[in-house]
């Protein structure tokens, strides 16, 4: 379950980057529409040889097969099957990302109890919590994945993986019989482990309320979460909405069953008494055909763009009926026996932490500024992007711009530095330490001459006006 195939497609370059893809079977289009595809062609095929064959035989029979076959193409369009089954699909799309993106993960909760409750002393508290919260989902996963709920059959199960306690167990029965089994119960664990950092603040083992705080909203996320999807489950797209445009899709493509047909009417001449129609056996281009059919259609045998429109459309369907329901079985579900498998180890490996005590590593870089890129390899190297452009890198300005036009206003009068009797008093401080600072670098390089030195001081100065 849970195709994952971006691995393929990691790098969008190269030449039939998608067209790799259609090479996948497993939760691919050829999948998923097989079966209904060979179906449609076998009818297809079983009603074009009854006519070439048998209706030829009886000419009232052919007449009125072909009829109705142009009868069924001329309204084919009526059919307004391209709206309803986007709109459709559209919707369980939205419906499957928000349960996607709705999963609790423990990963918020657990780092936080490790941080908030740290020692040994607690940590019997912290791995308490974190199995409790798991209990919860996975009694909420019973409710709506019938891939958990067959490896989780029974409470006892949950008992033997040791998931739940034997105490815990019987609070489960007694409340599933007060409720009569009407009512999901997976919020109960999730208020045992509040109940127990409730204990731990009072005790003194959570430092304010503040954290304690986060923690209770860490056990509510996880719950809503829990609630949510129980909700999802219970609340579909209405059942009519469904069932219309599983009609709509079957009914079109049964259409085309007859729509699409080639047909070899009978031709004609009006060459008879009165105007009468009379049978042109030799098929002359002055003879027509009663039935109103096309005759500049070509028989290919194979209706391709027929298959083609086939492919597009019961694609689509079987898109919104395997994302429908994202805990099922399909080979594009969520796998939720990972997601369990996978927050009960690693949460129990945050919680479970005896690095409290240890000193912190020395920085590896000791006092210093680290290197404006890190080192790359030489593959990573040919791939190196430049660093970005702002719209402002490439303004340049002249000096005329650049002067203050109002350099007497009193704002501006301790922006004001005469640090040389030539220098145009309308630049900002910043401005005139630059120039000193260019000065200064002329004349050091001045055979003899000694450095100039600039005060950090002055310089923080001037940028802080600069900022003003």
């Amino acid at each position: 379950m849970t195709v994952t195939y971006i691995q393929d497609v990691h790098t969008a370059g190269r030449v039939g980057t998608f067209m790799r893809l259609l090479a996948k079977w497993k939760g691919g289009v050829a999948k998923g529409i097989w079966s209904d595809l060979l179906i449609y062609l076998a009818s297809y095929a079983t009603i074009s040889l009854v006519y070439r064959f048998l209706f030829s035989l009886d000419e009232d029979i052919k007449a009125g097969f072909e009829k109705f076959c142009v009868f069924t193409g001329k309204y084919t369009d009526y059919i307004p099957l391209g709206f309803i089954l986007g709109f459709y699909v559209t919707q369980v799309v939205n419906r499957w990302w928000t349960q996607v993106m709705t999963i609790p993960w423990l990963d918020s909760l657990c780092m936080n109890l490790a941080a908030y409750m740290p020692g040994n002393k607690m940590k019997k508290t912290r791995r308490l919590v974190t199995r409790w919260a798991m209990l919860a989902n996975i009694l909420t996963l019973r409710k709506i994945s019938c891939s958990v709920f067959k490896r989780f059959p029974t409470y006892e199960y949950l008992v033997e993986t040791g998931l739940m306690t034997e105490r815990e167990l019987k609070k489960l029965e007694k409340l599933d019989k007060l409720t009569e089994g009407l009512h999901a119960t997976s919020w109960y664990p999730i208020q045992w482990a509040q109940a127990a950092i409730r204990k731990a603040r009072e005790e003194g083992s959570i430092s304010s309320d503040l954290l304690f705080q986060e923690l209770q909203e860490n056990l509510k996320a996880i719950s809503s979460g829990n609630g949510t999807l129980l909700m999802y489950a219970w609340v579909n797209i209405p059942l009519v909405y469904t069932q219309l445009v599983t009609i709509v899709v079957h009914v079109y493509f049964l259409v085309t069953l007859l729509s699409r047909q080639y047909l070899t009417p009978t031709r004609y001449l009006p060459d008879g008494p009165g105007g009468a129609f009379v049978l042109d056996p030799e098929g002359t281009t002055k003879s027509i055909n009663l039935v109103g059919y096309d005759d500049s259609n070509v028989d290919y045998y194979v209706p391709y763009f027929t298959i083609i429109q086939f492919v597009f459309y019961f694609g689509w369907l079987n898109v919104a009926e395997t994302l429908l329901n994202p805990f099922g079985e399909d080979d594009d579900d969520i796998d939720a026996n990972y997601i369990i498998d996978r927050n009960f180890q690693i949460g129990y490996f945050m919680v479970s932490t005896d690095d409290d005590d240890e000193d912190p590593e020395e920085d590896t870089y000791g006092d210093s500024i680290p290197p404006p890129t890190l080192p790359h390899t030489v593959s990573s190297y040919k791939h190196k992007e430049p660093a970005p452009v702002f719209l402002t890198d490439h303004v340049h300005l002249s000096e005329e711009s650049m002067m203050l036009n109002n350099p007497d206003h009193p704002a501006f009068s301790k922006l004001r530095v005469s640090l040389s009797p030539n220098l145009n008093r309308n630049h900002t401080s910043i401005d005139l330490l630059r120039s000193r600072l260019d000065s200064s670098a002329k004349k050091n390089e001045e055979p003899g001459s000694s450095p100039t030195i600039v005060n950090k001081s002055d310089l923080d100065d001037s940028e802080a006006a600069k900022d003003d």
